[in-house]
């Protein structure tokens, strides 16, 4: 009997790594989830985009809670990447649409933002390893005012200004 459906070995090679398929528009999302994909973006593109980020708390929370909440970044940041399955992808700091680990780390946070902890349990737990569930999710709960706040005077979105997504994945 012959198999009705057959896959080539070269299938898996030719779409875009798991995590990085783009799944919406950041225009479209919710001010908060917004934040939250910017931010990643941002803190991965090293030290100085680190200092903007820090930089846009201090201003919105004033200097000693901002000066907080960018640490408490930090140590979600080193948490949630450090103990992820596998690398976390996300397109570049200039894309204008989002993948699928970037909608989860989103969802992540605002969820504990709305402290909607079995929420954010379970989007943490899609990406990062049992052990360190909780303890991402406390410290994005920690961040939930920031982040609202942060989001009240996020900027909108223009639509996308790239032809392929696939130019933008990174890890």
């Amino acid at each position: 009997m012959k198999m009705r459906f057959e896959f080539s070995e070269d299938s898996a090679s030719a779409s875009p790594q798991r995590g990085a398929a783009p799944v919406g528009l950041l225009h479209e999302l919710p001010a908060v989830d917004l934040a939250a994909i910017v931010y990643l973006r941002a803190w991965c593109a090293g030290s100085s985009a680190r200092l903007i980020i820090a930089e846009d708390f201090w201003l919105v929370m004033g200097e000693k809670a901002g000066a907080a909440a960018a640490r408490d970044f930090d140590a979600l940041m080193s948490s949630f990447l450090g103990n992820a399955r596998r690398p976390v992808m996300r397109h570049g700091l200039g894309c204008k649409c989002f993948g699928g680990d970037e909608s989860v780390f989103a969802r992540l946070v605002a969820s504990a933002a709305a402290r909607d902890r079995d929420d954010a349990a379970l989007f943490a737990s899609t990406l990062i390893d049992g052990h360190a569930v909780y303890s991402v999710v406390y410290l994005a709960e920690q961040l939930g005012q920031a982040f609202l706040q942060l989001a009240r005077g996020a900027p909108k979105v223009q639509s996308p200004t790239h032809a392929s997504p696939a130019a933008h994945y990174q890890h």
